[in-house]
């Protein structure tokens, strides 16, 4: 399939689909993976900044992943599968922290 460049928010190779708004992301489900989708400081543009982090304190113990970086290649990864989880929680980050992941983990 070939996407019209409109579909793109920078220069990297990640379409940038619809955010399905209306559907509620599951904080829960990604608390259980050790993962979050958490807001962080607002960029340079005044947009909210938002950003897939690990759980570094999760109740059960000790963190599942080593790093943020970790937990990002853990929801690429999952993402590339078709899991709706983390594809929605790839499309609710900020573009800074999209272009992060991306060039990290690659295209999902």
């Amino acid at each position: 399939m070939i996407l019209s460049p409109i579909f793109f928010n920078h220069p990297l190779q990640t379409p940038v689909l619809p955010d399905p708004g209306d559907i509620p992301f599951d904080h829960a489900a990604a608390a259980r993976e050790g993962w979050s989708v958490a807001a962080a400081e607002e960029l340079a543009d005044g947009t909210p900044g938002v950003q897939l982090q690990r759980i570094d304190r999760p109740e059960d113990g000790q963190p599942i992943f080593r790093d943020d970086v970790d937990a990002w290649m853990h929801v690429v990864a999952r993402a590339r599968t078709g899991s709706r989880l983390h594809r929605r929680a790839l499309a609710l980050v900020d573009k800074i922290e999209r272009a992060l992941i991306e060039i990290t983990c690659g295209a999902w």
